[in-house]
């Protein structure tokens, strides 16, 4: 049996270890620089072309190419947060996203600063899995529940204002202070690690080596798949070199489900995905997908083709959408204190983010205005499971594995995300054609479509999370977030 070890003996509930005012802070500021670095560099790609010349592939590799190793590395950085210990994967995460973010400021040419951003990509990746399992392991009951609600706050702050904040800066000094900026912040964050260290100690795995085959062999699987999604999206669905990739990837997926289920330590435990309750909040992050985030994607696009919108007035437009995000997950922590059962919460959530699309894509042929108020349901949709559903999903998983569970959480996130917008931005380009010949009523349909896609999900989720329920938690989770504090 793995021995479990730990660094610092906890102090009493009572008056917590030292530095655990800190945590969340410390936490909250890494994570804003997530989606900032994604918003930052989208807004920034026309400045950053004028001033290292024209190139349709280093502008896209400097965008892409964060998502892919952010896809890849998360579940890794998860797993292994768990063997080395939390505090020290996150450390060295938020030091290689530094490291990528200036290297991205001194970048003359495409080359290094494609490189820096796929740097920046792996370091982003244990911020998202090792800060949550570092969350959820660090607070219990009401607080933790509260932690998670200010978690989702935080990042809907960052897709809310990051795209206008980013904007100002290229405007104002250029866009090598869009990476300057994320660099400050986890500067910061750095600073304050080693004040939370003891707050943020936990049991380790020792004596046990972490599965370098199957870390290798998820990258592989992952790269393959993500890239196929961008041929198909470019090439046609198809043709030989999507299917080429999607089959090389599920086979890689093959090959990796096998390496853990016969791996001493896997990198991702088979059994935690066996649990219905998991699955189902899994399955609630891939039903935002493909509502929230493909308006996030294509709602500005739509605006500018349709109707003539400008950029600056297309991203005001959205903020009906991203500012519900602030308010709704601390809503949420609230409904949960006072005793509304998760579930319900969460089935407010997709009924939602249904909902609320549907009725955007309906609207859209009407003009603006009608879509305002579809587009607040879709962000208040979103913002009531926004990390409440990382809190709830991770008290299913033993304390130990907690950043496997969170890597994997953040893995799913980030799958569907890509999937979904890959596969509207097929049929958007196929229906409505280019953003200067944007159609309302094609808007409308591949809206319409990809939200009833999204409906079925959350009827499976929906019905893993009764059955998960029905069973209760499995041997060695803790309690769930809305038990009270020990």
């Amino acid at each position: 049996m793995t021995s479990m070890t730990s660094d610092h003996a906890r102090p009493a509930p009572a008056t917590g270890p030292p530095g655990l005012r800190l945590v969340m802070p410390v936490v909250m500021l890494a994570v804003f620089t997530v989606p900032l670095s994604v918003s930052g560099t989208a807004v920034a790609l026309g400045d950053i072309a004028a001033d290292l010349g024209s190139s349709s592939t280093g502008e896209q590799w400097a965008l892409n190419g964060y998502n892919l190793t952010f896809a890849c590395a998360t579940l890794v950085w998860g797993s292994v947060a768990d063997v080395v210990g939390r505090w020290r994967a996150l450390l060295i995460g938020l030091l290689t996203f530094g490291a990528g973010s200036a290297l991205s400021v001194l970048s003359t040419g495409y080359l290094l600063l494609d490189a820096s951003r796929l740097l920046a990509g792996v370091g982003a990746g244990a911020v998202f899995s090792v800060g949550s399992a570092i969350i959820s392991t660090s607070f219990t009951g009401e607080r933790r529940t509260r932690a998670f609600a200010l978690l989702g706050a935080v990042a809907g702050l960052s897709l809310a204002f990051g795209p206008s904040l980013c904007g100002l800066f290229t405007q104002l000094v250029g866009w090598r202070l869009v990476f300057g900026f994320q660099l400050a912040c986890l500067v910061v964050a750095c600073a304050a690690m080693p004040l939370i260290r003891r707050a943020t100690a936990h049991g380790t795995r020792r004596n046990v080596r972490i599965d370098v085959t199957g870390a290798l062999l998820f990258c592989a699987a992952t790269g393959l798949l993500l890239g196929g999604l961008v041929l198909g999206s470019q090439t046609g669905w198809l043709s030989p070199q999507f299917l080429l990739c999607t089959a090389a990837g599920l086979a890689g997926y093959g090959l990796f489900a096998r390496q853990e289920a016969t791996a001493p330590t896997p990198l991702l435990s088979l059994r935690t995905l066996r649990d219905p309750r998991f699955s189902g909040m899994t399955l609630v992050i891939a039903v935002a997908s493909f509502t929230f985030t493909n308006a996030v994607a294509y709602v500005p696009v739509f605006f500018q083709g349709a109707y003539g919108a400008s950029p600056g007035e297309s991203g005001a437009l959205l903020m009906f959408m991203t500012v519900p995000v602030l308010i709704a997950p601390l809503l949420a922590g609230r409904l949960v204190a006072r005793g509304t059962a998760m579930d319900r919460i969460l089935a407010w959530s997709i009924g939602l983010l249904v909902a609320g699309l549907v009725l955007a894509g309906a609207a859209a042929p009407q003009g603006l205005a009608w879509m305002a108020l579809p587009l607040v349901v879709v962000g208040a949709g979103f913002g009531l499971q926004a990390g409440l559903v990382d809190g709830e999903a991770l008290a299913r998983v033993p304390e130990h594995e907690a950043g496997m569970g969170a890597g994997w959480i953040n893995t799913v996130r980030l799958g569907s995300e890509a999937i979904a917008v890959s596969m509207f931005g097929s049929l958007f380009a196929s229906f409505v054609g280019t953003a200067t010949h944007a159609s309302g009523r094609g808007f409308a349909a591949i809206t319409i479509g990809s939200t009833l896609l999204a409906a079925v999900i959350g009827v499976l989720a929906v019905l893993l999370l009764r059955r998960g329920a029905a069973t209760g938690a499995p041997t060695g989770a803790r309690a769930p977030a809305d038990a009270p504090a020990p």
